[in-house]
């Protein structure tokens, strides 16, 4: 087997607005993992675990520095068909765990938008889905991983063995060890489709409160959000909630366990690549097309209510950022920022209005909006809150004056959400500082886990340029 080099590449986040050169190296073994950890500790250096790159700003990159890319460690050791059991590399892709487990009847717990988020990342951010509220995120699903440390040992880490060190890797964004192997739990699903609904919410008020009224009985929801809007149809948007069929409920549904039948197309109408639609959206975006774009959705939103409930694939359903490759591309030259706020129930009306107002008065009005119900958990370094996120994806201008313009924004907003009591998800921030860090996660959770951090990598080799702006 060939050795694998260290090659200089450009490293940014997935919205292409962060990172940089840097030194990456794609191992193949834990072997080869441990020895580019002594390797960096030798020189003196540091080093950035990375998986897909799917992260939005910089919680993968390190500009200047090294980075370990992940993905060709990216096999499935065994599924148990009786159980649902997934041993992976951590490599293994969302699509490479559904496409093994579908056939079986099964189905991951937990999935992000997109299907290309690796196993290990998915832990280390401990992502979550349009379930969060019912089934938590990610690290739910995990029963074990093998973590390993920077000194080159390797534990296998279980919740019932060091529950300590379990809830801070999961949550830790990479700063504590490399998983090199997970045991991921998936569920038991009846049919290759869900029923879903597309319902109309004339504002913020109105999907806030169909989220209250569904989540006791939905298996998911998610609403986009017409974040152009303004006045009384201020967070308008469509609420879509789907169920999962009971068994033998829907027969033909089990002619979808096919996994090519799951696959999100990437032909419209059986002809036209989509990979060829991003300029169309480039296009409406840079051209003032984005209000009336919104506008549109939003009226075909009464036609998919009244033609509500329908079935769809679990794949179709839940990848809708694999729909367009490259969809991201839109924003170029500047790329994207999201920002994505997690905020308490109590003051969910509030701050969310706030946030979308601020966004107009600044001019900094984010094409897409993305509203979601969660809850609390256990991991050290959780995002989530009994209460809700708005994900808002802005994209970033071209000059120096409008990229601090955008940064000064977002941080002002991020101080409203501290405020009130609010975290923030480190799969997609690019905006706080140091000082916000004890304030998301308080300062006995920060005490605890920089004290994880002195104990498995004493020296800070596990560096990021997140890490390094958060003051890890």
């Amino acid at each position: 087997m060939k050795t694998p080099t260290w090659n200089d590449e450009q490293v940014f986040g997935f919205g292409m607005a962060l990172g940089g050169p840097a030194k990456v190296l794609r191992p193949t073994t834990v072997e080869q993992i441990a020895d580019a950890f002594a390797k960096v500790k030798k020189d003196g250096g540091s080093v950035a675990l990375r998986g897909a790159g799917c992260s939005y700003g910089d919680a993968s990159t390190a500009k200047g520095g090294r980075v370990l890319d992940l993905t060709a460690m990216n096999r499935i050791e065994s599924f148990d068909p009786t159980t649902g059991v997934a041993v992976c590399q951590p490599g293994v892709t969302v699509r490479d765990l559904w496409r093994r487990a579908i056939g079986y009847g099964y189905w991951p717990k937990v999935v992000s938008g997109t299907m290309a988020v690796t196993m290990g990342g998915a832990a280390a951010m401990n992502i979550h889905g349009k379930n969060n509220y019912a089934l938590g995120p990610f690290g739910e699903c995990v029963k074990s991983f093998d973590l390993l440390t920077p000194s080159g040992q390797q534990l296998h880490v279980t919740a019932e063995s060091d529950p300590d060190l379990f809830h801070a890797a999961i949550s830790g964004f990479g700063m504590l060890g490399c998983m090199t192997r997970l045991e991921i739990q998936t569920k038991r699903v009846h049919s290759g489709r869900m029923r879903v609904y597309g319902i109309v919410a004339q504002d913020l008020e109105h999907n806030l409160q169909i989220l209250e009224d569904m989540h006791g009985e939905a298996d998911y929801l998610v609403s986009w959000l017409d974040l152009h809007a303004k006045g009384i149809a201020l967070g308008r948007g469509i609420m879509h909630r789907a169920d999962q069929m009971k068994p033998g409920e829907d027969p033909e549904g089990l002619r979808y366990f096919e996994p090519s039948l799951q696959d999100v197309p990437l032909k419209m109408f059986g002809a036209v690549p989509k990979g060829w639609l991003w300029p169309g959206m480039w296009c409406a975006l840079h051209f003032g097309q984005v209000p009336l774009v919104n506008w549109l959705k939003f009226q075909a939103g009464s036609r998919e209510q009244k033609h509500s409930p329908y079935l769809q694939t679990h794949g179709a359903f839940h990848f809708l950022l694999d729909y367009v490759p490259r969809w991201q591309w839109m924003t170029k030259p500047g790329g994207l920022l999201q920002f994505q706020p997690f905020v308490p129930k109590a003051e969910g009306a509030r701050v969310l209005r706030k946030l979308i107002e601020m966004c107009h008065d600044a001019q900094h009005v984010p094409y897409l909006g993305v509203l979601k119900k969660h809850r609390p958990d256990k991991f050290l370094m959780t995002h989530a809150v009994d209460g809700y996120s708005l994900a808002m994806d802005i994209p970033v201008p071209t000059s120096q004056k409008g990229r601090e313009s955008l940064w000064r924004h977002c941080r002002e907003m991020a101080e409203i959400v501290l405020e009130a009591g609010g975290r923030f998800y480190y799969a997609k921030d690019a905006v706080l500082l140091e000082s916000s860090f004890a304030r998301v996660h308080g300062e006995d959770a920060v005490a605890k886990f920089r004290a994880l951090k002195q104990k498995w990598d004493p020296e800070r080799l596990l560096q990021t340029d997140l890490s390094r702006r958060l003051g890890v």
